[in-house]
């Protein structure tokens, strides 16, 4: 099968009023080692196809349906499965909306924008594998008490081309690091058994991978676990940073997502307060594509182009992101799909910002409920920093609050950092519930 193909039976397709191609090529080299020796690599290639297709629209309203075809897919698996898209399209009405062309407001160019890739992958993805493997050795190596069990590395390098039934055609090419690994720590008592932590990471490049910082903080944690002691309990200062911040922080973005406006279930409302502040720093969240992670890109779904789009501003939801249809079906000019979650660095240095508070470092599960904003999880470790600077690990229980009211008080970090989609302070102080 080729995009040639495709085009050519879409286009002459007479049911289909619009149609839009994405092929993604991409090469992964993937790495797996136990104890640091390498037990298998591989290199796995794949390429796909993913469709969309519109009927004429009527009364406002048009059907739709997409299908993917892979590589080793053939002519009779295009007309089958077109031919199925074709009937579903039929029984499956949304709102009427028009896929972009060349040059219309807010539309990527073929020659703008800059490719999402790490150098080295790019040249040599075995050679990036070999720099990653030394530094994570280095870094378990350099723990005492400590030894590295297993690790796997994925390095991949993939090609995405859109086209459309308008003329658009636009490609861009990214790499993304995939790193997971168990370290193991055996206590000075005899008696003791060996304890584990798992850890897992993923970037667009091997800097924002920090591959080396974060097996440093896991050997730090898994030797400070069979010493733990219990969580203190009761309404307390927190700090929350990394994945878990970026889940907070995400629950805003979340709502203001132009799809859920569209739909009018939306936990926020346009220009209303998110969070009526009481102290602290402001709440300012964009989206911004062009800010290098895991969802920044050269063009969205659709072929927009990456920008920055202001969401909330000093505690007020102020504008809405979202792909093209949605933006469309609510009057507003389509300015690219979500990208990475960016929030202003705070004014309280990181040491500051923890002192007094206990530091949650690993939960077993953190999210926030989509409707409320509530959230709980499970606590497997953290550092409890006393006012008297003294700093003790523990472990158990678990932390409840509500974005409402934690970040109605909330203080950021000075530092910044990128951790999958999201590009902000590493860290956040509240006040929140800590239960045994």
């Amino acid at each position: 099968m080729e995009l040639s193909a495709i085009v050519q039976t879409l286009g002459k397709t007479p049911a289909i009023a619009q149609w839009q191609v994405v092929e993604t090529r991409s090469q992964r080299h993937e790495r797996y080692l136990t104890f640091l020796a390498v037990e298998s690599e591989r290199e796995v290639a794949a390429t796909r196809w993913s469709i969309w297709l519109a009927l004429a629209p009527v009364a406002g309203k048009q059907g739709e349906s997409s299908f993917t075809l892979a590589a080793g897919d053939a002519t009779a698996d295009l007309d089958f499965r077109l031919a199925t898209a074709l009937e579903s399209a039929a029984a499956a009405q949304a709102p009427a909306w028009t896929l972009p062309a060349p040059g219309e407001p807010g539309v990527a160019s073929p020659e703008g924008g800059t490719d999402l890739v790490d150098a080295v992958v790019v040249a040599n993805p075995l050679a990036a594998l070999d720099s990653l493997t030394a530094t994570y050795a280095q870094a378990a190596g350099a723990a005492p008490w400590v030894r590295p069990s297993t690790l796997e590395l994925f390095a991949t390098v993939s090609t995405r081309r859109l086209v459309n039934h308008r003329g658009l055609d636009l490609t861009e090419r990214r790499t993304r690091l995939y790193a997971e690994f168990v370290l193991l720590h055996k206590p000075a008592d005899p008696a003791a058994d060996e304890v584990e932590i798992y850890d897992r990471t993923e970037a667009t490049t091997s800097a924002d991978l920090r591959l080396g910082e974060r097996v440093a903080a896991a050997a730090e944690e898994v030797r400070a676990l069979p010493t733990a002691s219990a969580i203190p309990t009761g309404t307390v200062a927190v700090t929350v940073s990394d994945s878990a911040l970026a889940e907070l922080v995400d629950w805003y973005a979340d709502h203001a997502d132009a799809a859920l406006h569209a739909r009018k279930v939306a936990a926020l409302k346009r220009e209303a307060p998110v969070v009526q502040r009481t102290g602290g720093a402001a709440l300012d969240i964009a989206v911004d594509a062009t800010v290098p992670s895991l969802a920044a890109y050269r063009f969205d779904d659709h072929g927009y182009a990456a920008s920055r789009q202001e969401l909330v501003r000093d505690g007020v939801l102020t504008g809405l992101h979202g792909a093209g249809r949605w933006m469309q079906v609510l009057g507003l000019p389509p300015r690219g799909s979500r990208g990475t979650t960016v929030v202003p660095a705070g004014a309280t240095a990181l040491a500051e910002l923890l002192n007094g508070t206990v530091e949650v470092l690993r939960f077993s599960e953190f999210q926030p409920r989509h409707d409320t904003g509530a959230f709980s999880g499970e606590i497997r470790l953290a550092w409890w920093h006393r006012p008297n600077g003294q700093r003790v690990a523990v472990k158990g229980g678990s932390l409840s609050g509500v974005l409402s009211d934690a970040f109605a008080n909330v203080e950021f970090s000075r530092e910044l950092v990128t951790t999958g989609t999201y590009h902000g302070p590493k860290a956040a102080r509240f006040v929140a519930t800590l239960a045994g």
